[in-house]
């Protein structure tokens, strides 16, 4: 018999684990972290190849269109759910015989929803702002002839996926953008590579840890800050609640957001523009501050409602 510790998953009734238990990585003795980093480039390979095969064998090497966007958004569902969920559900397999050590959905009371929202919405403030003195930091002429195509493309691509020029094709695209992506992306990265990680490290660093690396996956470096950011986010929700669908809710809503400003109009050119011109520097200022100090205070009085749930269930 061997006695449990923190790299072997307690059971429930005895303490004591039996050879034939023992999950894939507790049998062969492998190392979290190298268990996690080879599930993280081996999901982002297979999505990221096995999506580009699977898009050029069926669209071809055209650009994204309106024509042919119904197809990039069914092949981009399927890419997440072939490529990401399946092989996230398998390598949790080989991590545990527990999927629930992994996979926690306790359903979180109203107050608790309520504040992590909150929270999620004065932190998108933030980012908007954020982003606002971003585009307004000098750069080198020539590097910014390298950058702003490459900055223009990813700007095009997301306005192509994000429009929807009815409400069936509204649905359509918050299932593939705001849906899909909420629960299967959470599974992985507040799931398992999250869990893996607390197996040597602190919840809080595991939580910082998964949501950079969130960030990082999605290749986007106009927009690393606040991928990164949301990602410790989800993160310490996930933590706090001990259960996924508090970040995945979270997760889906800020999704949902992008998806619904696209549809009615509010990221259009024009009206940025607009914006731009009569929303001066210190207003933007104080909409930084006051955002912030409203994502403070309504995570905190998260932090302290969640104090128990995090302690009890573990």
């Amino acid at each position: 018999m061997i006695e449990s510790n923190e790299h072997i998953p307690e059971l429930a009734d005895n303490e004591q684990i039996i050879a034939g238990e023992l999950s894939f990585v507790d049998r062969h003795a492998i190392h979290p972290l190298l268990f996690a980093f080879a599930s993280l480039v081996f999901v982002f390979i297979l999505y990221q190849v096995g999506g580009g095969v699977l898009t050029f064998l069926v669209i071809g090497a055209t650009s994204i269109t309106r024509d042919n966007v119904w197809t990039m958004r069914w092949l981009t569902l399927a890419g997440q759910l072939c490529f990401i969920l399946v092989p996230t559900v398998l390598l949790a397999r080989l991590f545990t015989t527990r999927l629930r050590e992994v996979f926690q959905f306790r359903v979180p009371g109203l107050r608790e929803s309520t504040l992590a929202l909150l929270a999620l919405f004065s932190l998108q403030r933030v980012f908007e702002a954020y982003m606002f003195f971003q585009e307004r930091v000098p750069m080198p002429e020539i590097l910014r002839e390298v950058i702003e195509p490459i900055k223009k493309l990813f700007e095009e691509l997301t306005k192509v996926l994000l429009r929807a020029d009815s409400p069936l094709e509204l649905l359509a695209v918050i299932l593939v953008v705001a849906v899909v992506p909420a629960i299967v992306e959470e599974l992985l990265f507040r799931g398992l590579i999250q869990k893996v990680f607390e197996r040597l490290m602190s919840p809080v660093v595991s939580a910082v840890l998964a949501g950079t690396i969130f960030g990082l996956f999605h290749v986007n470096p106009f927009e690393i800050v606040p991928l990164v950011g949301l990602g410790v986010f989800f993160g310490l929700l996930r933590y706090r609640s001990q259960s996924l669908l508090v970040p995945i809710v979270a997760h889906f809503f800020n999704n949902l957001m992008a998806v619904l400003a696209s549809f009615y109009g509010v990221q259009d050119d024009n009206l940025l523009t607009a914006a731009q011109t009569t929303t001066g520097t210190s207003a933007m200022v104080f909409e930084l501050i006051g955002f912030s100090l409203l994502f403070f205070l309504t995570f905190v009085l998260y932090l302290q409602l969640t104090h128990d749930v995090s302690r009890r269930i573990r």
